[in-house]
Parts: structure tokens; sequence; C-alpha cells
């Protein structure tokens, strides 16, 4: 997932930072973080689960854009989307809805100018 997601996003015209767990998408974005244009992640990952990920980029840069993702339920990802009150994207999806929800987050929160920004995405395998 976490190799297609990232081709179809760079396919997109966006450079992107993938990383296997929250932990290195942490780091990932710490390094990156003033190319950033959005954070694509996965909820439920190893080391570092996606949103524990995110609450802690948004306190490094509240105005970082995020779109989180899961093929979990809504039981599970009710209650974590809920809590960060983010975008949402439920697995499985395709191409062009992954690619309308992006630029939708991009355009809609003013950065339309960072396009080809890097977007670090994380996902588990």
């Amino acid at each position: 997932m976490l190799r297609a997601c990232s081709f179809v996003v760079a396919k997109a015209g966006f450079r992107v930072a993938a990383a296997e767990n929250g932990a290195a998408g942490l780091e990932a974005f710490l390094q990156l973080r003033d190319q950033v244009c959005l954070v694509v992640s996965d909820i439920v990952m190893p080391v570092m689960n996606g949103t524990d990920m995110v609450e802690r980029i948004l306190r490094i840069e509240p105005e970082t854009k995020v779109l989180l993702m899961s093929a979990y339920s809504d039981a599970v990802t009710g209650r974590l989307v809920g809590r960060c009150r983010l975008p949402f994207i439920r697995k499985p999806f395709n191409r062009t809805t992954l690619i309308e929800k992006i630029h939708s987050i991009v355009a809609t929160q003013g950065a339309a100018s960072r396009l080809s920004g890097v977007g670090v995405r994380v996902s588990s395998m």
C-alpha cells in the first residue's frame, strides 16, 4: 500500500517522502517540514500510530495539512478521526479518489501554491 500510494501521489506532481511507520514519518517531517504541503497517514501502524504521529506534528507545526486513512471499521476509526477532527479517506480507494481528496485538502486550506511540495506519506504495510 505504501509503495502504490506513493507512486500515485508522485505521478500527480508531488514529491513524496515515504516512511514505514509513524516514528519514521515524524522524523521525515522534522527533516523536511519547510517543504511539506500535506501529511498522508494510515491510522493503524507499528511503532507509533498515525493519530499519535499527527498530534505530535500538529504540536510542532499547527498549520500542517493532514489526510488520515484506514480500512478499519467506523468503531475504530470514528473515535480516532473524531479525536483529531481531520480529513479521512476509507481504504480501499482508487487513485482518482485519493488525488481528488488531496487536491481538495491542499486547495481549501490555502496551500494550492505549494502543490509541488513534499508529502510525507506513512503507512503500515
